[in-house]
């Protein structure tokens, strides 16, 4: 059965898009991430509970300013199939991803959320509901966190909306993001955990440290907690 690309999509979605992350332009429009070009080291991982399989890689991967995504691999380990057909193709995805976007009108004309009133979570932070008014795999049933008094974007954590596929099934996904240099807010980490049929539970998990950001070295590097 060969439907760990199939996965390796699923596990990737929102990350391949993180200046879209899974926000519209009406009703959710003051909580989107802008694209800024950037140099960052990403550390990527996946396991399959059942198989007991694991594998990792790193890359350094470039959004240049002409939008599109390069890659470059510089270490890996673990199970080849996982790096081959899970962790090397969701970084495949992405770039295509990323240059379907920027070939395309990025702006919708209808907002897939529901408005919803923001409230204050015990956290602390402002928490807005995210609710899809389709099922469709590029959303996501959640709930986004930002701080207060700066708006910047902390987290969204959620389960995509429809099921990427027959083999996959709740896709729970949680973005992690902070401010890397000056006032830019981009991501720095993403989990995702799904249930694959035979193979059972399977996790993903991909952390950024920026080198550059619109082509300014980052004084101080940022690396997500792991």
């Amino acid at each position: 059965m060969r439907c760990y690309p199939i996965v390796a999509a699923a596990l990737l979605l929102a990350a391949s898009r993180p200046d879209a992350t899974p926000l519209s332009p009406t009703c959710t429009s003051g909580y989107a991430v802008p694209q800024r070009p950037y140099v960052a080291m990403r550390r990527l991982e996946a396991s399959n509970t059942k198989s007991g399989k694991e594998g990792w890689l790193e890359a350094r991967t470039t959004l240049g300013a002409d939008g599109q995504l390069a890659v470059e691999i510089l270490d890996e380990g673990g199970s080849e199939q996982i790096r081959n057909r899970v962790l090397r193709a969701a970084l495949e995805r992405e770039q295509e991803l990323v240059a379907s976007r920027g070939a395309s009108n990025p702006i919708a004309s209808d907002d897939p959320y529901e408005c919803v009133e923001p409230e204050l979570d015990p956290s602390g932070l402002i928490r807005v509901p995210l609710r899809p008014r389709r099922k469709d795999v590029n959303l996501v049933y959640g709930d986004l966190f930002k701080q207060p008094a700066t708006g910047d974007l902390v987290r969204v954590a959620g389960r995509l909306a429809k099921s990427p596929s027959f083999w996959v099934s709740q896709v729970d996904v949680e973005w992690r993001y902070e401010r890397v240099h000056n006032d830019v807010v981009l991501p720095v980490s993403l989990h995702s955990n799904a249930k694959v049929k035979i193979f059972g539970p399977s996790t993903f998990r991909m952390t950024y440290e920026y080198v550059s950001v619109d082509g300014q070295p980052v004084a101080e590097s940022t690396t997500a907690s792991r």
